[in-house]
Formats: C-alpha cells, sequence, structure tokens
C-alpha cells in the first residue's frame, strides 16, 4: 500500500492530515523564542496552499502543553478513523519549539520523544512525516534556551522501526538548531520551506518530493550556518518501504496563489513591498526555479559573482510572473554596502574621474574648468572620497590679461541616503590648492602664487548603471587665501564664497 501511495501522492483518493506545532514558551531555563508560532502559521499555510492538505485537515497549535497536545492528537486519531476507508493516508507533523534529548518543551511541560512517537502511531495512516526543528538561536548567537543542549535523538537513521515513517530534525545530535532575525524564523524551517515553495525541485517536474526537499534544507543550512560559531546539519531517517520520492507539494499550479519563475543561476531573495517587508524567500537556484508566493508586490534581488541585481514585481492571484536576472537592474556596490546586502562586504572602493567648474575665486577672475581624479570609498555609515585637483582659466579686459592655474586635493565625507532610483548625499569638503597667477599688461606684474584652503558643505547625487556610478555633486567652498591690496601693494588673508559644480563617473574595483 505505501509504495502505491508514494506514487500517486496527489491523488485525489489520497486523504491528507497535518498538524503543526509552534512553541515559543518551553519549561523554566528556556530562553523564550520569537519564531515559533510564526514558523508554524507559514508551514499550516504552505501544506494547504501547496500540499494539497484541505483546511479542515490541519490542526493548528500555537504555545500548548504536553496535555493539550496529546489531547489533540487523540482527537485526530477519532477523526481519522471515523473517515477511514479504502482511501490512502498520510498524517505530516511539524514542531518548532524548545527540547532537549528527553522529548519536546510545551509551556512548562515535557512530552518524552516515545510518547509523541506513540501518540502518532495510534493515528491510523498509512504514512507520517515528522519535521522537528527546535533547539534554535537567533541570529545564528542566540541560542534557544539557557545552554547548549542535546537536540533531538529521535530515531533519525537510515532505517525506523516503524513501517511508513520519516522523521527530519533540525540538525543532528550533540548540535544546536538555529534561528535568524534575518530570516524571521528558524534557519531549517526558512529553507525546508523554501524547498517545498519550489528551490527544491531539483527534477524540474514541479513537484517537490520528501527527498528533494530535504536535501535542499540540509544544504542550504549547512551553508546559511557555516560563518556562525557552529555548524547546524538536519538529519533524516526513513522506513517507507523502498521508496521514498514522497511528493510534498505541487508547484506547477499556482491556484489561490501565484507563481516566480526564476531565471538566472544564484542567490535569489524575495521580500514582501519594497523591500522593507518580510524576507519571504532565499533560495539558491542552479538555472531556473518555480516559487510560489502569495499575490501582492515583491522587490526581488538576484546575486552572484558579478554582483547584485533588484527588480519590484507586482504578483496576481493565479498567475506565473517571469522574473528574469539578465534583465533586473544593477544595484551599485557601494549601495551593497550602505544597505548591509552583503555580508561579507564592509567597503567598496571605486576609482573616479570627472570634470566641473569651480566658480570666480575673485571678482576679476573668470569661472575655471576642473578636472578631478580620485578614489572613494562607501562604508555602511558613510562614504569618504579623495581627489586631485586641477583647474585653469584665462580672463581679460581692456587693462589686464590674467591666467590662472590651481592644483590640489580634497577630502570628502557624506551620508548617503538610497532611494529607488538614485541616492542622495549630504556632507562636507575640505582641502587645499597651490594657485599661480600670470598677468599680461602693459605695466609691470610679477607671477604669484599662493597657498589656499578651502572648506564648505557638498551635496551628491548619485545615479547608478552596472557596477558604475555617475555623480553630479555641488556645493560651496569657504577659500582662504592671500589677497593683493592695491593700498598698500601687500598680501593679506581673506576669505572667498565660491559656488562648485562636478560631474564625475565612479568605477568600482571587482572584488
Amino acid at each position: 500500500m505505501i509504495p502505491a501511495l508514494l506514487a500517486t501522492a496527489f491523488a485525489a483518493e489520497v486523504q491528507r492530515y497535518a498538524v503543526v506545532v509552534g512553541v515559543n514558551e518551553g519549561v523554566s531555563g528556556d530562553e523564550p523564542l520569537l519564531f515559533a508560532s510564526s514558523d508554524a502559521d507559514r508551514v499550516a499555510d504552505v501544506l494547504e496552499d501547496l500540499g494539497d492538505i484541505p483546511s479542515e485537515n490541519i490542526v493548528r497549535l500555537k504555545d500548548v502543553d504536553a496535555a493539550r497536545l496529546a489531547d489533540s492528537l487523540e482527537d485526530l486519531a477519532r477523526r481519522v478513523e471515523r473517515r477511514k476507508g479504502t482511501a490512502e493516508t498520510l498524517l505530516f507533523f511539524y514542531y518548532s519549539g524548545h527540547g532537549d534529548s528527553d522529548g519536546l518543551h510545551l509551556t512548562g511541560t515535557q512530552l518524552p520523544f516515545r510518547e509523541l512517537l506513540d501518540d502518532l502511531g495510534a493515528i491510523p495512516v498509512d504514512v507520517r512525516i515528522l519535521v522537528v526543528d527546535a533547539c534554535q538561536s537567533g541570529e545564528l548567537t542566540r541560542l534557544k534556551g539557557a545552554s547548549p543542549a542535546e537536540p533531538f535523538e529521535i530515531q533519525a537513521d537510515d532505517r525506523l522501526d516503524t513501517e511508513g515513517m520519516a522523521i527530519i530534525t533540525s540538525s543532528s545530535v550533540g548540535e544546536d538548531a538555529q534561528e535568524s532575525d534575518r530570516l524571521q524564523g528558524g534557519v531549517f524551517t526558512h529553507h525546508f520551506l523554501s524547498g517545498l515553495k519550489g528551490a527544491a525541485d531539483a527534477s524540474g517536474d514541479h513537484r517537490v518530493t520528501l527527498t528533494e526537499a530535504y536535501a535542499y534544507g540540509y544544504a542550504e543550512t549547512v551553508k546559511s550556518t557555516s560563518r556562525a560559531r557552529f555548524v547546524q546539519r538536519p538529519g533524516f531517517g526513513f522506513a517507507l518501504s523502498g521508496r521514498n520520492d514522497l511528493v510534498l507539494t505541487r508547484v506547477d499550479d499556482p491556484g489561490r496563489n501565484a507563481m516566480l519563475a526564476l531565471d538566472g543561476a544564484g542567490q535569489w531573495l524575495v521580500m514582501e513591498g519594497d523591500g522593507s517587508g518580510r524576507l519571504v524567500s532565499e533560495v539558491f537556484v542552479e538555472q531556473d526555479a518555480m516559487l510560489a508566493v502569495n499575490p501582492g508586490p515583491y522587490l526581488v534581488r538576484f546575486r552572484d559573482e558579478k554582483g547584485i541585481r533588484e527588480a519590484s514585481v507586482d504578483v496576481p492571484k493565479g498567475s506565473t510572473h517571469p522574473v528574469a536576472a539578465r534583465a533586473m537592474a544593477a544595484v551599485s556596490p557601494g549601495r551593497t554596502v550602505r544597505k548591509g546586502m552583503q555580508e561579507d562586504t564592509r567597503a567598496a572602493m571605486a576609482w573616479t574621474v570627472g570634470t566641473g567648474i569651480l566658480g570666480p575665486t575673485a571678482p576679476e577672475i573668470q569661472p575655471s574648468a576642473v578636472g578631478t581624479l580620485g578614489l572613494m570609498v562607501d562604508f555602511e555609515p558613510m562614504t569618504l572620497a579623495v581627489r586631485g585637483i586641477g583647474s585653469g582659466t584665462n580672463t581679460r579686459n581692456d587693462q589686464i590679461g590674467i591666467r590662472q592655474v590651481r592644483a590640489g586635493a580634497d577630502i570628502a565625507g557624506l551620508k548617503k541616503v538610497d532611494f529607488r532610483k538614485v541616492a542622495l548625499g549630504l556632507g562636507v569638503r575640505g582641502g587645499g590648492d597651490l594657485n599661480f597667477q600670470w598677468f599680461a599688461t602693459t605695466g609691470e606684474a610679477r607671477p604669484k602664487q599662493a597657498l589656499t584652503g578651502r572648506l564648505g558643505p557638498l551635496l551628491s547625487v548619485d545615479v547608478p548603471f552596472a557596477r558604475n556610478l555617475l555623480i553630479v555633486s555641488g556645493g560651496t567652498d569657504v577659500q582662504v587665501a592671500p589677497l593683493y591690496d592695491v593700498s598698500t601693494d601687500t598680501d593679506r588673508l581673506g576669505t572667498t564664497v565660491v559656488p562648485t559644480l562636478n560631474l564625475e563617473l565612479a568605477r568600482y574595483v571587482r572584488r
């Protein structure tokens, strides 16, 4: 009977049931969790939308104790018995919460694993699947509990004693499972759900099997926790009468939901709304994949070795929306650093070259043409830019001709704020120049040279394209320089307000 069930996983005569449990509060000494209940909700939603389990066949339990869970399993057993006929049956059990080597921690009580397995075994179904995510920690450092504890020693061996059973645990014996503030949920549950939504469909048949979902969840959990202080390795045990290709979800029909058709090999992140909402999925795609989502607007971000790209999509109900990486807008490395998009990158460096106009440095001097060459470094809190600058101008009137050449350097610090198409920066720039002047006159006028200091506010507008930026910046420098006093034939220090306008091209250095 079991092989037939596996082969006809979505046949109409197969009855499917689910018990989904999320418990944030464990026993004394357990640290309260943030996402166990919400993880349970997400699992139940995916099973209903993609797993062919009617809502009336899903038992949702939040923050229950051991007695309440046992009663619920007993009630379900009676209901399944009343409905049982010739149809084959399946039970999917999911738990997110605290646990140790003895059992589950359920709101101040404990449920030993042997009792849990006995209660599940009393439900008259043909196949039982257990997925247990426990002993988690937040953002890869906050442990689920006061101290690391041995997680589940359920029989997650190569074969199980009970025929028709599969058990998946979020971590192996002796390891702690983890949850992430960034993912807003358990690390393993997040990746396991992304797999069920389509990311795990290695065969490309738009159906996600038990082994595909586990293999994907295992690989991505190990990858996500590889930078933590310990690596989490999920465990898997099965006794499915020779076959373990049970289909858990189907992603070829949007149904009540919608689909994203992801085209491109790399990392895909799907976030609600404009990107400020919850991270829906983080998936790694080798070529292309189908991903089930709820209808609505999303920001889709793609990352590979060439950089990061983004696109905003609005997916209508019952539709499949194609998203091709090559058609998405490139995000400059500076923006990825400022917005924390790359955990392994703390700065982005770019060479800059530009031109501009320097306002009159004295009433008798015309504006100067400017050329710049520099280096810009984007950090998360601010951007620093160092430039070498040169300018020149020729001024002539009826009495005199003046040729002026300046060479110098400056440094700027800006705080940049990223908007959808541009980034605005506000900061301060200061520097110094050597100023050379030559005079053409009917009288005598010796060439002059002087050191000029300058400091002033700066405003910039960044327009990104590919890995580059087009930067339009302007400001006002207060310049301090020797000024010639005709009455005394001497130089004195004076200040001049000089407006500036620059257009620069920034080319980021590839890492």
